[in-house]
């Protein structure tokens, strides 16, 4: 991601926050939904910087040697653990936050459910070791 790109997520960051704060005084639901778009709209924008990310993470595991088996549940992890994070902070801005809270819980389980791999092939390489 370029630094003029970088420059306009926080144009874009910023601007969202701002209306959506004169909006919450007589429209909390509007200022809410502004969140929601900018949010979407942030992360759309950051889609070429993921895919860069997943792209060097696939580099980096096949000099390493990794298998598709390992390198997958790493990437698929970071995924919920992002929009864990993006859901459980709007869910904080709407007012609910048991709902983010249980949203967190839920996100954690599943990263640790398609971790599994992972924990399975440290075992294996533990288990070799010794």
């Amino acid at each position: 991601m370029t630094g003029p790109a970088v420059w306009q997520l926080a144009a874009i960051a910023v601007a969202g926050t701002l209306c959506a704060l004169t909006l919450r005084r007589q429209t909390p639901e509007l200022a809410l939904v502004l969140a929601i778009v900018t949010a979407g709209l942030l992360l759309y924008r950051s889609r070429e910087a993921l895919g860069q990310a997943v792209a060097l993470l696939q580099e980096l595991a096949q000099l390493a040697g990794l298998t598709d088996e390992l390198l997958s549940p790493l990437i698929r992890t970071v995924g919920i653990a992002i929009l864990v994070r993006l859901a459980a902070q709007l869910c904080r801005d709407g007012g609910m936050s048991s709902a983010a809270l249980l949203l967190e819980l839920g996100g954690s389980l599943a990263a640790l459910v398609v971790a599994t791999p992972l924990l399975r092939a440290v075992l294996e390489l533990l288990e070799e070791l010794l």
